[in-house]
């Protein structure tokens, strides 16, 4: 399968990958899921609240085997994140995270095809 062409098969698997971290780590307060659209592109949007990660560890969430401060109690390996910016990287995608109070937003950002 192309790189690109991983379309539906890629979206479905970021989709999962994000929303099992969300869960795991949203410690039952709240997971929100937006779907909007900019210019020629597709942005998916899953965030979680009470996630408790620190603001300076946000440029890491995306690292290989990288695990937070606020992991420590949770069965994880640090690669959930990490997969989901190598799926937007094989799909020509984008990927990126803010934090709003305790409130964690990842936003996928996929190319219209065309």
């Amino acid at each position: 399968m192309g790189e690109k062409q991983l379309g539906w098969n890629g979206k479905k698997r970021f989709f999962s990958s994000k929303l099992e971290n969300a869960i795991k780590y949203g410690d039952g307060q709240g997971i929100g899921i937006s779907f909007s659209s900019e210019e020629d592109c597709e942005l998916i949007t899953v965030s979680n609240k009470g996630c408790g990660l620190a603001e300076d560890e946000l440029p890491c969430i995306f690292d290989s085997f990288w695990r937070g401060s606020n992991a420590k109690s949770t069965k994880g390996s640090g690669l959930g994140l990490y997969i989901c910016r190598q799926l937007m990287r094989r799909m020509e995608g984008e990927i990126y995270a803010s934090l709003q109070g305790d409130e964690l937003r990842v936003t996928a950002v996929f190319s219209r095809a065309g």
